[in-house]
């Protein structure tokens, strides 16, 4: 027996007899509870409701009970009703009370389907703002690539935040900027693999295609309900979208003379294509630290004066450069603080090129406070190698807009092999390992150590705020300092032998 007030319920797919046989329930009143509810099976939400006053369609939704219109709407009208509200809902435009009424009132004249939903539902360009777009869907690809890099970028470094918005935003163009994300097709992710690939390298199209995947994962596994994927079955773009390119392994060590002869060559041409710019003292000084020490460039141009302090326990002259754990994560290293011993030679070298003693950085920018980018000496190395690139078109070193180099390539000019700053960290330990300091020169790139042979009291010093004297003692240094010196002596010999060879 039903309890008062509550309603009997039964699941059927709705047609004709469903509606006739609640009419009579309604004249006939003959009813247990407050009424009878038929719900349909075809359209989940769908209620036709009937009780003592009468019955009605209506909506039931997760969050709200919508009423559609009079029962004596056809069962076919109220299912299509249903859906246009659904949709409705979830585009965050609301219920449309307006068009159910003109829906039901069309019926009641005896419209048919095609002309009741001409009046009710009259085709309209609806084009939404972004803001409401990216909150209530459906997003467009270029919704879903500036939301994605939004979360995406601050979890990366800043130079790979850089490069990866780059290879991501370079696919949004033509069609697919506004093609809804639900829309988008393997065909879109090859042609824009092959834009890319013209455009710039099999690389560049290699690392774009990855990014377009990842911010399609994303999207399907976070927010598919709102990027239109919410029916997708699987990440086809994991299978049907490959690009063939295997980067191949980089081994190449520069001489000890091509290292010097390229410090020769940088301070010697330090304007080229005869415009009013010049190498600035603070990548001369980094470059000339690149050499001198092989450490990782994110690290070394970020170097804090605060952060060289005297080797009191050392030798005379020596200083101490030092890094946080956090500065050498970002540089591409591991987490872990890092120190070297600086011999005095080193540091009269480098401070030969230090035009701005009141920086807080030993390289600073020319940006006020900011410390020089790692990327200053890879456009060194562009301009040194003749490397041409875009420019206003204007004077006599610019052509068709793009900066030339008349000095041609000074590499292939002095006899030196390309070589990129990463090259010094196989270029020292090689050159210690011939000089049986193999341990030492580990030290020194602070290389990963063998499995399970740090006990992690090097951070957990650091962290604990233990004094200076333990801290350099956790870093090895009397390791380091044969390594060193070795190396610098052997730089300082070359670069005064080479520039001999190379005349004044």
């Amino acid at each position: 027996m039903a309890i008062p007030n509550t309603w009997t319920r039964e699941r059927v797919n709705l047609a004709k007899r469903h509606t006739d046989r609640a009419a009579e329930m309604v004249a006939r009143g003959a009813f247990e509870g407050r009424g009878h509810e038929f719900a349909d099976t075809k359209t989940p939400g769908l209620v036709l409701r009937v009780g003592r006053q009468g019955g009605a369609w209506y909506l039931k939704t997760e969050s709200k009970t919508v009423r559609l219109a009079d029962m004596s709407l056809p069962v076919k009208a109220a299912r299509e009703v249903a859906e246009r509200t659904k949709a409705d809902l979830k585009s965050g435009l609301g219920v449309q009370r307006a068009n159910l009424l003109t829906w039901e009132a069309a019926h009641k004249r005896g419209f048919t389907l095609a002309n009741a939903r001409d009046a009710a539902f009259p085709e309209m360009e609806y084009d939404p703002s972004d803001e409401h777009r990216r909150e209530y869907g459906p997003w467009e690809y270029r919704d879903l690539v500036d939301l994605y890099l939004a979360e995406k970028l601050p979890t990366l470094t800043p130079a790979w935040a850089k490069q990866f918005e780059r290879h991501l935003r370079r696919t949004v163009d033509g069609a697919l900027e506004r093609k809804p994300v639900s829309n988008i097709e393997a065909k879109d992710l090859l042609v824009a693999r092959d834009k890319v690939r013209k455009a710039h390298t099999l690389s560049a199209a290699a690392d774009s295609v990855e990014a377009m995947k990842a911010a399609l994962d994303w999207a399907l596994g976070e927010y598919a309900h709102l990027a239109g994927l919410e029916s997708l079955e699987y990440p086809w773009w994991r299978v049907k979208v490959k690009v063939k390119y295997k980067p191949d392994a980089r081994e190449h060590t520069p001489r000890l003379d091509e290292l010097v002869r390229t410090l020769i060559v940088a301070e010697r041409h330090r304007a080229l294509g005869g415009t009013a710019k010049t190498t600035s003292d603070a990548v001369l000084g980094a470059l000339w630290a690149t050499v001198l020490t092989g450490q990782r460039v994110g690290a070394l141009t970020g170097t804090r004066r605060a952060a060289v302090i005297p080797w009191e326990d050392g030798p005379p002259g020596w200083a101490v450069w030092t890094w946080t754990g956090e500065e050498m994560k970002k540089a591409g290293g591991l987490k872990r603080p890092h120190a070297i011993p600086m011999p005095p030679e080193a540091l009269a070298a480098i401070a030969r090129f230090d035009a701005d003693p009141a920086s807080p950085f030993l390289f600073p920018s020319t940006v006020p406070g900011k410390p020089l980018v790692g990327n200053a000496l890879t456009q060194l190395f562009a301009r040194l190698q003749g490397k041409e690139k875009a420019g206003k078109a204007s004077g006599k070193t610019e052509q068709a807009g793009r900066t030339v180099r008349p000095e041609g390539d000074l590499f292939e000019r002095y006899g030196i092999r390309p070589w990129v700053r990463h090259d010094v960290r196989r270029s020292m330990p090689t050159y210690l390992d011939m000089h049986r300091l193999v341990g030492s020169g580990s030290a020194i790139l602070a290389h990963r150590k063998a499995k399970g042979s740090s006990d992690g009291s090097q951070e957990a010093e650091l962290a604990q705020a233990m004094t200076l004297k333990h801290y350099l003692h956790g870093q090895r240094l009397e390791l380091k300092r044969p390594g060193m010196e070795t190396w610098v002596k052997a730089v300082l010999e070359a670069y005064e032998a080479e520039k001999l060879k190379l005349g004044a």
